[in-house]
């Protein structure tokens, strides 16, 4: 049987928690928004500069180094200007040997995630520049005013058959009285049809 004194210091014992959590999930916000000014921020200076999306692929390595017009001067910089923003206790971590480092975490990542993570930072980079030219796009072809805050019902629609296709191509089993693939067939019909 609960008392109302329980009752009372579980109200309170939820409150602070959810306090906490406010407070937190503000600051994780505006470290957020921070964030996107940023990231806009970058791709406006990419854009000035004349960079294409394409010096965002690394030269070297990877599975689309052929698709990167990047010297490997220009990409090699790039990830040393990242590297540079690191805290002293990763770049610690990343100066030592894979056999010294062990499993050692630094925050959320190991020495492995932390040489990753430079790479990373620049593939979300060049999403972020892409989808910026494919708004750009979307302007010029005046499906989209320049200062829509929403996206066109095209746009909406396009992306949410996208969605649709992709769920269907990676389901295992889907119950229809269609075939899946007349299903994906008639999705990608739509979608060349929306433009």
């Amino acid at each position: 049987m609960t008392t109302p004194t329980q009752t009372t210091t579980r109200a309170t014992d939820l409150a602070a928690v959810h306090e906490t959590v406010f407070a937190q999930a503000a600051k994780y916000t505006k470290s957020v928004l921070g964030n996107e000014k940023d990231a806009l921020k970058m791709i406006d200076v990419l854009i000035a500069s004349g960079v294409p999306e394409t010096h965002l692929i690394s030269p070297d390595n990877g599975p689309n180094k052929h698709e990167s017009t990047a010297s490997s001067e220009f990409f090699t910089g790039l990830k040393a200007a990242i590297e540079a923003e690191y805290p002293p206790q990763v770049k610690a971590l990343l100066a030592m040997s894979s056999k010294a480092a062990g499993n050692t975490y630094v925050g959320a990542n190991n020495r492995t995630a932390w040489r990753n993570k430079a790479n990373s930072i620049i593939g979300g980079m060049r999403t972020a520049y892409i989808n910026r030219l494919k708004a750009q796009g979307l302007i010029d072809g005046g499906k989209m005013g320049a200062n829509a805050r929403t996206k066109p019902a095209e746009v909406k629609v396009t992306e949410l058959l996208v969605d649709a296709r992709g769920r269907l191509q990676k389901a295992e089993t889907f119950k229809c009285s269609l075939d899946m693939d007349t299903m994906i067939h008639q999705l990608e019909a739509m979608i060349k049809a929306i433009g």
